[in-house]
C-alpha cells in the first residue's frame, strides 16, 4: 500500500486550515486517513505549524512519502535534515535539524500603494495653491 503524507484542507471559505495526514495514495485526500501527525494555518502571520516529529519521523522511515507542499513544510520545521541524518545512522532523540525561518509577510499590497500615491498627487496641488494666496496677502499689507 503506497502511503502518503499530505495536507487535508479544514475551515470555512476564505479561510483555509490544514490538517497534515498520512493516508493511502489512492484514497481521495478527503477521505479516509491512516492518521493525523500535524496541522498548518497559512493566514497567521507568520504561519502556525505544529507537526508530531516523532509519527513524521516513523512514517518517512517505512517508506511514507510527503507531498511537494509537506516537504516544504518539514523543511522549514527542520525534519528533512533530521531523516537524512537518522538515516545516516544517528539516533532521532540526539538529533536536531536545521529549521529554516519564515521570511516576514509585512509588504504592503499593491493596491494600498497606488492608493497611497493617488493621496499624495491629489494632496500636491491643494497645498501649493493654499500656500500662494498667503504669500501674496503678505506684500500687500
Amino acid at each position: 500500500m503506497p502511503v502518503v503524507i499530505r495536507l487535508s484542507r479544514q475551515g470555512k471559505r476564505h479561510s483555509p486550515f490544514f490538517r497534515i495526514a498520512v493516508s493511502d495514495s489512492r484514497i481521495a485526500a478527503t477521505g479516509k486517513f491512516l492518521q493525523h501527525i500535524g496541522y498548518y494555518d497559512p493566514k497567521s502571520n507568520p504561519p502556525i505549524l505544529e507537526v508530531d516529529e516523532a509519527s513524521a519521523l516513523k512514517w518517512m522511515k517505512v517508506g511514507a512519502q510527503p507531498s511537494d507542499t509537506v516537504r516544504s513544510l518539514f523543511q522549514h520545521k527542520g525534519l528533512m535534515d533530521k531523516l537524512a541524518k537518522v538515516k545516516k545512522g544517528k539516533k532521532s532523540e540526539e538529533v536536531t535539524g536545521k529549521a529554516r525561518p519564515w521570511k516576514a509577510r509585512n509588504k504592503p499590497k499593491l493596491h494600498k500603494k497606488k492608493k497611497e500615491a493617488l493621496a499624495k498627487e491629489a494632496g500636491k496641488p491643494a497645498a501649493p495653491a493654499a500656500a500662494a494666496p498667503a504669500a501674496e496677502e503678505t506684500p500687500a499689507a
